[in-house]
């Protein structure tokens, strides 16, 4: 009777032991690397919503100027920007003022955003092709009427890196009207 209780083996083999232990950690291992690219691609959008902010809030700002004042400005040139560095305060501006009846610092405000520790480009394109092709378009008869009262832009934000370099980027079209249809 003896013999045959000592006969039953109890608990684990080392080798039991070790295939577990290695079968835990690939599972661990694969686990670790999903969570680790969900956390950039978490990153990735965070940066992607604060860009569409911000160029949605520069679009915002340019409908609240004068009208007749950006068509002026953008008769001359058809670029609304501030571009700066990382490393450097210094701005290069194309004349955000000008023309706007604005101060010049919340221009700069809004075209050169820091949130969240990452500095941002942001330009304004008047998109004059667009713009002709709904003033001379022969087929549409509303096109051609409300042409006069829309300013069709194009806003883009760049994210600047660590090292000044543009990292992304992301572009939201859409009008700029007129105070007498707003």
């Amino acid at each position: 009777m003896k013999k045959q209780l000592g006969s039953k083996d109890q608990g684990f083999s080392l080798i039991e032991v070790l295939a577990a232990i290695t079968i835990l950690s690939v599972v661990a291992l694969v686990l670790s690397s999903y969570f680790t690219n969900s956390l950039s691609y978490s990153k990735k959008n965070q940066n992607k919503t604060i860009m569409v902010n911000l160029a949605r809030n520069a679009l915002f700002y340019m409908e609240k100027q004068s009208f007749s004042g950006l068509s002026e400005y953008f008769a001359r040139t058809d670029t609304l920007k501030c571009t700066k560095k990382a490393e450097d305060a210094a701005q290069d501006c194309s004349g955000p003022a000008d023309g706007l009846g604005t101060k010049e610092d919340i221009v700069r405000g809004v075209l050169n955003p820091t949130v969240n520790g990452i500095s941002y480009n942001v330009s304004v394109q008047y998109q004059k092709d667009l713009h002709e092709n709904m003033k001379h378009s022969a087929d549409d008869e509303t096109k051609r009427s409300s042409a006069k009262y829309l300013l069709p832009v194009k806003v883009i934000v760049q994210g600047l890196g660590d090292n000044g370099s543009r990292a992304n980027e992301t572009v939201v079209e859409g009008y700029i009207t007129d105070e007498t249809i707003r």
